[in-house]
């Protein structure tokens, strides 16, 4: 998803976020009755940074486990002396969820245009990307930019428990797609997490660089492209190339490289 169909195009305002988040989560709270020591913004806050820790040291320490976010929940909790149920601290962490849309994101301008394509030729097309979130929590950010039609299968790494270049993600969303790994391309922007883990997967890699004119070479990439519609004109697309039909995206473009479209 980041960086491949759609982009951050203005960074949040974190403090914005944890407020909206704490509204969502004040009548769960309540309805618990619980009294907790801290304001709800806070302890989200605590939560997240928390989440980004153990990203992190997961990813250090090779493991590449995707962090629980309802475990951390209740450790945060327990920190304050406030103990919830495992389903109690699911609920906190689906109640909190927010639309993309809050975060900044938009769509590339070609996106939907291509994924239409592929679809109209046949192709089965899937979503793998590692968030801290099932695929099931954000199946409405695809319905709200419109990516929904176009998709078969969405595969999170909180749905396998690991993040890519863990084979696991790959493999999940292969499972979900119903092909075989070596009769999927993947598409990603990352070299180690897309291009390596996919290659190990036995699928074809596809590298999208978004104008990194300047990067090293990316070793397991067996293509190399800088916008999405540039997907189509590759051999194993197997079609003549034509001009897409230009439709908006559904959001402003505003990144830095609007010039490319």
């Amino acid at each position: 998803m980041g960086n491949t169909l759609w982009f951050e195009a203005r960074r949040p305002d974190e403090r914005a976020i944890e407020r909206m988040e704490a509204e969502r989560l004040a009548p769960l709270v309540a309805g618990w009755g619980v009294a907790l020591p801290d304001p709800i913004q806070d302890i989200q806050h605590d939560i997240f940074q928390a989440v980004y820790e153990a990203y992190g040291y997961e990813t250090e320490r090779g493991s590449l486990r995707d962090p629980s976010v309802p475990f951390i929940v209740r450790g945060a909790l327990a920190a304050r002396g406030v103990e919830i149920a495992p389903a109690q601290a699911e609920a906190w962490w689906r109640t909190a969820y927010l639309p993309a849309r809050e975060f900044g994101w938009q769509l590339y301008p070609d996106s939907i245009d291509v994924l239409r394509e592929l679809k109209e030729m046949g192709f089965r097309v899937g979503i793998c990307t590692n968030r801290p979130f099932t695929s099931d929590m954000f199946v409405s950010d695809l319905e709200d930019y419109g990516l929904a039609t176009y998709v078969d299968a969405v595969v999170s790494s909180a749905d396998s428990g690991y993040m890519k270049p863990h084979l696991s993600t790959f493999m999940l969303a292969a499972e979900r797609l119903g092909v075989a790994p070596a009769e999927a391309a993947h598409v990603g922007d990352d070299c180690a997490a897309d291009m390596a883990g996919a290659r190990r997967a036995g699928m074809r890699t596809v590298w999208k660089l978004n104008g990194r004119y300047e990067a090293p070479p990316c070793p397991d990439a067996d293509h190399a492209i800088h916008d999405l519609a540039e997907l189509l004109s590759l051999p194993f697309v197997r079609r003549a190339p034509r001009a897409l039909v230009s439709t908006e995206s559904l959001t402003p473009h505003e990144d830095a490289n609007a010039e490319r479209y």
